[in-house]
């Protein structure tokens, strides 16, 4: 597996003090850690924590996750309904089958009449979103895979293929690119920090916090590419 030499200077717990680590889901009336905490967890689905203490629900067979408080019957009911709609929805279009066998769909924010529904490939490292306006599924922007990564690293026991190795890649790179004085996010002395934090969770083999890491460094890799020039996250019109 990919590796970066620690750097120098040890980096106290597992938090980076120049990214926000917040939780990403607001604890309410459907939230999972709510008052209907004691209800049992509905068959087929999972509980799981994220490193910074967010709790989300996994279907395996289906392929769904959702932050949504799913031992309540109204919201798992919500949360099915979401999914059969959004199935529906993409049904018909020719992209569908082009999809990779992999995808997987989350769902948050439900209620009666609204969703977030989020449509992820491990194995393609891509999101996909329905347009409306257009009547099809198209590729998003590279960052909200890393974002799916971030905000739902725990209920697999591996990274999705390949992104440890572009991870370390881009750190690997970014100081050269500093010194070559090209705009980057990070700072070099807060490059050596992932680095060295990457390095601590790796020995641990902490693969919920390694997915929160990468997760949320390389949305800020890929604004440093956008700062000088990749016209790579800018395509706004990526096909399946």
């Amino acid at each position: 597996m990919a590796s970066i030499p620690p750097a120098n200077d040890e980096f106290p717990g597992d938090r980076l003090p120049f990214i926000e680590t917040i939780q990403y889901h607001r604890r309410g009336s459907s939230s999972p850690e709510g008052a209907s905490d004691a209800l049992p967890i509905p068959p087929g689905w999972s509980r799981y924590v994220h490193p910074n203490g967010d709790v989300y629900f996994r279907n395996h067979q289906l392929r769904l996750t959702t932050p949504d408080n799913i031992r309540q019957p109204v919201i798992l009911q919500y949360v099915m309904d979401a999914r059969e709609d959004h199935l529906e929805t993409i049904a018909d279009d020719p992209n569908y089958a082009r999809l990779p066998p992999d995808w997987e769909l989350t769902i948050s924010d439900i209620s009666e009449s609204t969703a977030v529904i989020g449509m992820y490939s491990r194995q393609a490292g891509r999101a996909y979103e329905w347009r409306e306006h257009e009547g099809r599924l198209a590729i998003k922007e590279r960052q909200h895979f890393w974002s799916f990564v971030a905000e739902y690293p725990s209920h697999y026991p591996s990274l999705p293929p390949g992104t440890e190795e572009e991870f370390v890649a881009a750190v690997t790179q970014a100081k050269f690119r500093l010194r070559n004085g090209e705009v980057f996010p990070f700072t070099e002395q807060q490059i050596d920090q992932i680095t060295t934090l990457y390095t601590q969770l790796k020995r641990r083999h902490n693969i919920p916090a390694l997915g929160w890491l990468l997760g949320v460094v390389m949305p800020l890799e890929s604004i440093g590419s956008r700062m000088n020039g990749s016209l790579e996250a800018l395509m706004e019109d990526l096909q399946l």
